[in-house]
């Protein structure tokens, strides 16, 4: 029981951090979404200490292993409008192939360049305990 309320508190924090990052966003009048913000904001904390990834790991695992959920309505939309797919499902798909892509990438290359980020981090770290010692 501890562990559902401790990851419902996790999910609901994660919730209220990208509710935030929207408002922000549209509040400031960015060209992208508040999800792109969060994004940024959460890898910042991350990265500086701030947050620490025990705080949140419980709620995002729980959002992944459900997020076929979150789909549902888009294919009960793609039901309800057969007739726009008939007439412009090509181009629908094709915005869809290259969005997918796209983003496939910007995550490979982000989490890649994270990676060797920290490597470089932990090595520098070492370097200098080697040099102290």
């Amino acid at each position: 029981m501890k562990r559902i309320v401790y990851t419902l508190a996790q999910v609901l924090g994660l919730i209220a951090a990208w509710y935030a990052a929207d408002r922000f966003s549209a509040w400031v009048g960015l060209p992208f979404s508040g999800g792109v913000v969060g994004l940024i904001i959460m890898v910042v904390l991350l990265q500086s200490g701030v947050l620490r990834p025990a705080a949140i790991e419980h709620g995002a695992d729980w959002l992944l292993s459900n997020m076929l959920l979150f789909f549902i309505p888009l294919v009960v939309s793609v039901v309800q409008f057969t007739g726009l797919l008939e007439q412009d499902g090509l181009r629908l798909f094709a915005a869809i192939g290259i969005g997918f892509i796209c983003v496939m990438l910007a995550t490979a290359f982000t989490v890649e360049w994270v990676c060797r980020f920290e490597r470089g981090r932990k090595l520098r770290r070492l370097r200098d305990a080697r040099a102290a010692a």
